[in-house]
């Protein structure tokens, strides 16, 4: 005689989600999970760049936590400025931090004597730091370049026959500084600009104080 022996399944207990202490929870988490999915899916149909997986890993963190992270300009910024603030160099470089990156831009009496392309000596400190945070805190992804600009005054003689080569000289000595420093040569880029693009919030000034003012090399820090 065959006896049939019925096994009772176990049932499970569906999960209630009409509790409102936890109901949120469940919304959430399929955002999240969409989004994921979605910018999979864009980065497997486009090529990869470094640069915009950064952007997008910032612009991610600072949606969820409603708060700015830190990125490599930041820290950049903050390690200049706590260098500037302890050597008074205030009135000769500052730092700002600006959608593409970060620029740092110094006074020329920072770094050349006038009609000189020659870096000054009591410059070296000043730039040995900015080649270590850029070198500790940057990455292959940021484009580093180097600006010189000039005033209007005219300069003419054996070596500079313009400004033009004058401000070129001056950012490609900063650019030559950096590389003996360890950043990769593929990051750097010079430029000279001579007196062609004046700072522009300086129109108040005496003339004197505005020609001082474009007087500078701006070291600017960028994505690719």
């Amino acid at each position: 005689m065959t006896h049939t022996v019925r096994t009772r399944g176990i049932r499970r207990r569906r999960p209630n989600y009409d509790d409102s202490s936890s109901s949120w929870l469940v919304t959430y988490s399929d955002a999240i999970t969409l989004l994921l999915a979605f910018f999979v899916m864009i980065l497997s149909v486009s090529d990869l760049n470094q640069g915009k997986i950064e952007s997008l890993k910032e612009g991610l963190a600072e949606v969820i936590s409603s708060e700015r992270p830190s990125t490599p300009f930041t820290d950049i910024k903050q390690g200049l400025d706590d260098y500037v603030e302890q050597h008074g160099l205030q009135n000769q470089v500052s730092v700002t931090l600006d959608p593409k990156g970060i620029s740092v831009e110094f006074a020329n009496v920072a770094l050349y004597d006038s009609g000189s392309a020659d870096l000054k000596p009591e410059s070296t400190p000043l730039l040995q730091e900015l080649s270590r945070v850029i070198r500790d805190v940057s990455n292959g992804a940021h484009m580093i370049e180097v600006e010189g600009h000039t005033d209007d005054l005219p300069i003419h003689n054996e070596k500079f026959p313009s400004n033009w080569e004058l401000s070129a000289a001056r950012a490609t000595g900063i650019v030559k500084y950096l590389l003996d420093s360890g950043i990769e040569k593929e990051r750097l880029k010079a430029s000279g600009y001579a007196d062609s693009r004046p700072k522009e919030d300086i129109a108040e000034l005496p003339l004197k104080e505005q020609r001082e003012a474009n007087r500078r090399v701006v070291v600017s820090v960028r994505r690719y």
